[in-house]
Formats: structure tokens, C-alpha cells, sequence
């Protein structure tokens, strides 16, 4: 009976931390996506930025 408690709490903290997590979060975040290239800003809405994908990666050779 005990463990039935414990195993409650645990169930009930952790709901707890998941709404606390879901408020904080950006409503037109989603999934973790960035909406916009790292390096110079375009708005790609999560795909591979084509302005940074045409520069070549060959090393300088």
C-alpha cells in the first residue's frame, strides 16, 4: 500500500512539473524548432537555410 502512495506522489509531481514546463513555453513554439538560421537570421520555419547551404564546405581546396 505504501508503494501505491509513493508511486501517486511521483505520478502527481510530475504532472505538476510538466503544466509548470507547459506554461512557461512560447505558444508558437513547436516541437523546439527554430524558425530562423542561426547564422544569418532568414526565416527557414525549421528547414536547412539556403543562403547558408550554397556556401561551399570543402575546406578551402
Amino acid at each position: 500500500m505504501v508503494l501505491a502512495y509513493i508511486g501517486i506522489a511521483i505520478g502527481i509531481l510530475l504532472v505538476i512539473i510538466l503544466i509548470v514546463k507547459l506554461s512557461k513555453t512560447h505558444p508558437r513554439e513547436v516541437a523546439g524548432l527554430d524558425t530562423r538560421c542561426k547564422r544569418c537570421g532568414t526565416e527557414t520555419n525549421g528547414t536547412s537555410c539556403p543562403k547558408c547551404a550554397k556556401e561551399s564546405q570543402s575546406f578551402g581546396v
